[in-house]
């Protein structure tokens, strides 16, 4: 549960997440980690009014079925080769929902009930911090 995101908005980035991050190989999907438990941490200094519009862009987006949500991610991810009102606003869009995806599944935090490996052991990441 979010103290800034509705239910709909959480399941809608739960299915973008999905499309972006699909289950392959050894990496598990964006939902198998679990990791939209963590969403609130990097949305907590956003602005109120940001949050009212993520709210309800992620809501209308909600009713979209996967098909229509899979067209919006690609036209989404095309906006960055053209030009113009429309082309601003879906790159503005894939920042947003690909940075909230991306942050969340790289966080390396997880779900409390996922049991799988985290991304960082999937791809053999370690983060070694060194003393003076």
């Amino acid at each position: 549960m979010s103290k800034y995101l509705s239910k709909s908005s959480l399941k809608t980035i739960e299915r973008m997440g999905n499309i972006v991050i699909p289950r392959s190989e050894e990496f598990p999907s964006f939902s198998d980690t679990g990791s939209i438990e963590h969403i609130d941490d990097f949305i907590a200094f956003t602005p109120e009014n940001d949050l009212r519009d993520l709210n309800m862009i992620l809501t209308l987006m909600s009713i979209l079925p996967n098909s229509t949500l899979r067209w919006l991610i690609k036209k989404m991810h095309d906006s960055h080769q053209s030009q113009g009102g429309v082309s601003s606003l879906f790159r503005q869009l894939d920042f947003g929902i690909r940075g909230l995806v991306f942050s969340c599944y790289y966080s390396n935090k997880t779900g409390k009930n996922y049991k799988g490996k985290k991304p960082f052991e999937v791809i053999d990441y370690n983060i070694n911090r060194v003393i003076d």
